[in-house]
């Protein structure tokens, strides 16, 4: 195995580093797919605050019981 600096290693890996992040920025463009996008189509949305409503009900309701159910 050939002998490498720590210096020339990390330059490696910044570089790999550099292009996979490039290449997930690429991607990410390409697809449309962001949540930021999900929240803004969303916003407003009556019928989807009301169901998110319910569930953080149910949820907190199912913490009290199983925090019942440990003591």
């Amino acid at each position: 195995m050939a002998s490498t600096t720590i210096e020339a290693r990390l330059a490696q890996l910044e570089a790999h580093v550099s292009r996979l992040q490039a290449e997930v920025e690429r991607l990410r463009a390409e697809s449309g797919k962001d949540w930021r996008r999900a929240v803004e189509r969303f916003a407003g949305d009556e019928d989807l605050r009301s169901l998110l409503d319910d569930a953080q009900c149910l949820r907190e309701s199912d913490r009290k019981t199983r925090n019942w159910h440990m003591q």
